[in-house]
């Protein structure tokens, strides 16, 4: 992994930790890094996988306009409950990674 590789990450993370990115984006975005580097075994990693996991049914941002209104009503009122309940761990698991990978 490059400096580049670990910039990335790091950000990702301030941005999710600071709310300056969508929350589930944020998390997806961090698996395929993940994935893209080869970092499957990196335990810190998890709780974002997870995340990607039970919502892998909520449509990414691009393509909400695809979707009915009442739809999408429903589910953001899902997607802030898991939010809410996800957001502490996820904040754990990004300072973890930011400690991880901090370029000195």
């Amino acid at each position: 992994m490059d400096v580049k590789d670990q910039e990335k990450i790091i950000d990702i993370c301030q941005s999710l930790v600071n709310d300056d990115i969508n929350f589930i984006e944020g998390c997806r975005l961090l698996v395929s890094l993940r994935n893209q580097l080869n970092l499957e075994n990196d335990s810190d990693f998890l709780p974002f996988v997870g995340v990607a996991s039970e919502t892998d049914d909520y449509p990414e941002l691009s393509i909400r306009e695809n979707f009915s209104s009442d739809y999408l009503k429903r589910i953001d009122g899902e997607v802030s409950d898991y939010i809410a309940l996800a957001r502490p761990s996820i904040v754990d698991a990004c300072s973890a990674l930011i400690s991880k990978y901090k370029i000195l």
